[in-house]
């Protein structure tokens, strides 16, 4: 019997939160409870998880833990009972949709998986979050402008799919994947750490897609473009200390030119794109630091500066 507990790490964003939480109701009693980790200790956060109409525990680690280390700490904690299987673990800006867990758990137990996605859609149905990479055509045909699950099923089918890295809007692990492969790392701060965490994973387990299986992720508008720079710069130089320092995570460097070359035509190719892309190569592949990590985190603390997001 499995017994599953969803994990989120939130920072000022009740009603994302208070989003993501109504549609988690909605799998009981698949789902057993959640743990919410407040990296900010909000009376906004505690107030939407008191009312919860299902268990829900509040974490306040009395610090801002970034996305990285308050998943690890709710992980920690759900784990600590020996009843639970399995962790679903969110950005607090998803929402889950009915029927995914169930179908999630039924591909690990027939794809022998530890970890599995769904397919994650924007607020207008297009896929925009997706794993990698896939077999062919599937690699080709996710990563296309504006395809819809329905246009994706179509043409690969519903068969499960390996992959070697996941983002975690919506990621449900087992028990043995967080036991084998341990926690998710509190260095990166945000931006790469469930890339990271993922390519751990699938280096001694296996991950799969699940086409059959749906989820959205649905961030607040885009309104401060320094702050989309920076997060973007922070991707940049997390991914480049994974692909060069770690051993299991040698698998991304494949894709590099490719996030570089995304992120200065974004820019337009400017000197600050330049600037920031050499910053995150140094620190991150030079210098062997992540964007939280002391000597790494000058966009850190540039985002910081600019006070609450």
């Amino acid at each position: 019997m499995s017994c599953v507990v969803a994990i989120t790490a939130t920072y000022r964003r009740p009603a994302e939160l208070a989003r993501l939480l109504a549609s988690l109701a909605a799998e009981e009693p698949a789902l057993a409870g959640a743990f919410v980790v407040d990296n900010a200790a909000s009376a906004e956060t505690a107030d939407i998880v008191s009312r919860a109409p299902w268990p829900v525990c509040v974490l306040a680690p009395g610090g801002n833990l970034g996305c990285g280390g308050g998943v690890a700490l709710g992980l920690r904690e759900a784990l600590r009972d020996p009843a639970v299987t399995h962790c679903w673990v969110f950005d607090d800006d998803a929402a889950a949709t009915p029927g995914a867990l169930t179908a999630l758990l039924a591909a690990l137990e027939s794809g022998r998986a530890d970890a599995a996605v769904p397919l994650i859609t924007d607020a207008i149905g297009r896929i925009g979050w997706f794993p990698g990479p896939l077999i062919r055509p599937a690699w080709d045909v996710i990563r296309r402008p504006g395809v819809t699950p329905a246009e994706f099923r179509q043409t690969c089918g519903e068969a499960l799919l390996r992959w070697s890295w996941a983002p975690w809007p919506s990621l449900l692990v087992t028990r043995r994947a967080v036991e084998t492969a341990g926690l998710p790392r509190d260095d990166y701060w945000f931006q790469g750490e469930d890339l990271e965490w993922t390519l751990r994973i699938s280096a001694g387990l296996a991950g799969v897609l699940v086409p059959a299986a749906e989820c959205r992720h649905l961030p607040p508008a885009a309104d401060d473009p320094a702050r989309t720079f920076l997060k973007q710069a922070l991707m940049l130089q997390n991914n480049f200390y994974t692909g060069t320092r770690l051993p299991h995570g040698r698998r991304l460097l494949r894709h590099a030119p490719g996030n570089v070359g995304r992120f200065l035509a974004a820019n337009r190719f400017s000197a600050r794109a330049l600037a920031a892309v050499w910053l995150g190569g140094w620190r991150g592949g030079i210098r062997g630091r992540p964007a939280g990590a002391e000597g790494g985190d000058g966009f850190r603390q540039a985002w910081e500066r600019r006070g609450p997001a």
